[in-house]
């Protein structure tokens, strides 16, 4: 995605050392646009205050925004900010708890991602 010019951004609510820390460890080779966490002051997810954050950073709106995620409460986040939420299978939770919270679409692989954005 990122060959392709598509900003990337981590939203997660772990602590924001802790997703600083996890994102350095397990993406080093990506860029972020934005890597945020729990911070002080802010309502955690499915609050979409952090995405309302990563959409100001990236000079976005709402209709160029996919949102990725593996759990009931990032469909949740994605559905309370008014982007489109993809639920991935390989994660956290059932493909039923993402279908449960709104998920757009649900995908198997990451490649299938890539489609949605071409």
């Amino acid at each position: 995605m990122q060959g392709k010019g598509i900003q990337l951004a981590i939203a997660s609510n772990k602590y924001q050392s802790a997703t600083e820390t996890l994102a350095e460890h397990y993406f080093k080779n990506f860029s972020f646009t934005a890597v945020l966490g729990q911070r002080e002051g802010v309502p955690i997810k499915p609050d979409p205050s952090i995405v309302y954050d990563i959409m100001k950073k990236a000079g976005v709106g709402k209709e160029e925004v996919l949102y990725v995620g593996d759990s009931g409460v990032d469909m949740q986040t994605a559905r309370n900010a008014g982007i489109t939420a993809i639920g991935v299978t390989w994660g956290f939770r059932p493909s039923k708890e993402l279908e449960q919270n709104g998920a757009t679409y649900i995908v198997d692989s990451p490649g299938e991602i890539l489609g949605l954005v071409e």
